[in-house]
């Protein structure tokens, strides 16, 4: 239920052309008319109809809604704010009690600094992506300075004060100490407690900035999005690629890294190669393609797999669509899916080409491990190939 903190998302977005999806798979194409913490209204055929808050996936603006979006320049700076929200300013600098951010798309925002989780101030690649990750897990009751040491990363205690252009001022054992700004990785703020209006859904952009807003208007052409912190940023219409209403509680099962994969015990190594499962593509590299329809969000699995995913009893259902990939030329294989939950069979179920497609519907409840197994009947496992799209976690 939602408590009275959480505020209107979303208030009068009249004529705004959008793809609507719930939690169950439905979608739904139309306009969408209102938006507030309880339902979504959007007018499908000229017909009204209302969605249940707690029933909504994401509101994606259609392609041809809002325009050209501006030119995406890559930032070298990331801010991630205490509520989730990543900005990816072209200029940051702090005060010692706000934080100033501006970018072509959100123009300048100023983000008291208790909001402000970390900042990364450098460009970054995969090893210094690791080693910054294992920093921000770090449960520390300091600020950290971090600061590059060739492929590593290695940090300085203390509390963080002012930030700008030339420097990073560190309070150290007493002692004021300029850090020059371009020896500095980033900052991690220690852990504070936040309090503000609690969340109701996120908005996407199509640079690869995320807002987490508590309360949304849209004013001509562009978004007014209220933040926890109670920054106001207006977001070009253009800029939105989707507005996430779930906050967590559903993700993509292709996102997931299976905890191990198994294949089968006698196969070739020239054949490895051709069995390996994959993500939104077959092994010819070619869309999914299932009832018709090709999909970029699925699993590709051959016969004779089997996946094991660690849920770690989070969620309640899995839901999705699955068949047997239909670009497989004139063979007519035949497999057997199986799920398991903690060694429980939970589904069991043989499929043919030309069945209509599968609809999943599974119960996750208190469920630790997933394990999915493909099975076929020829020796060979010739065109044995399960498609698994739009698979969806739900919590």
């Amino acid at each position: 239920m939602l408590t009275s903190s959480a505020i209107v998302c979303l208030v009068v977005l009249s004529g705004l052309p959008v793809e609507v999806t719930k939690l169950d798979g439905e979608h739904l194409a139309g306009e969408l008319q209102s938006v507030s913490s309880a339902e979504v209204v959007v007018a499908v055929d000229g017909e009204s109809r209302a969605i249940a808050a707690d029933e909504l996936h994401e509101v994606r603006p259609s392609a041809d809604a809002a325009g050209e979006a501006l030119a995406a320049v890559r930032s070298e700076i990331g801010v991630t704010l205490r509520d989730g929200s990543l900005l990816l300013p072209g200029e940051f600098s702090a005060s010692q009690r706000e934080a100033t951010l501006s970018s072509p798309q959100l123009g300048e925002l100023r983000v008291p600094k208790a909001f402000v989780a970390n900042v990364r101030l450098s460009r970054t690649d995969a090893k210094l992506t690791a080693a910054w990750q294992t920093l921000l897990e770090r449960d520390q009751p300091d600020d950290l300075v971090v600061v590059r040491k060739g492929d590593a990363l290695d940090h300085v205690e203390g509390v963080v004060g002012a930030i700008n252009a030339k420097s990073v001022n560190l309070l150290l054992d007493g002692r004021a100490i300029p850090i020059p700004r371009s020896r500095v990785f980033g900052v991690i703020y220690a852990a504070t407690k936040s309090a503000g209006a609690t969340p109701l859904c996120r908005f996407d952009l199509a640079d690869g900035q995320q807002l987490v807003a508590t309360a949304v208007q849209l004013e001509g052409n562009a978004f007014t999005v209220e933040m926890m912190s109670g920054v106001k940023a207006k977001i070009p219409a253009a800029e939105v690629r989707r507005i996430d209403f779930s906050l967590g509680k559903i993700r993509s099962l292709a996102e997931f890294d299976p905890a191990s994969v198994r294949y089968p015990d006698d196969l070739l190594p020239e054949l490895k190669s051709i069995w390996q499962y994959r993500r939104g593509r077959n092994s010819r590299g070619e869309p999914l393609l299932l009832g018709g329809r090709s999909y970029d969000d699925g699993l590709w699995i051959h016969s004779g797999t089997t996946l094991r995913y660690r849920l770690g009893r989070e969620y309640r259902r899995l839901r999705g669509l699955m068949g047997i990939d239909e670009d497989i030329g004139g063979c007519s294989p035949e497999i057997g899916v199986t799920l398991r939950g903690d060694g429980r069979v939970l589904l069991d179920v043989t499929l043919h080409r030309g069945d209509e497609v599968h609809e999943l519907d599974v119960n996750l409840d208190g469920i630790r491990e997933l394990e999915i197994a493909v099975t076929g009947t020829d020796p060979d496992g010739i065109c044995e190939h399960l498609d698994l799209v739009e698979a969806r976690l739900i919590k």
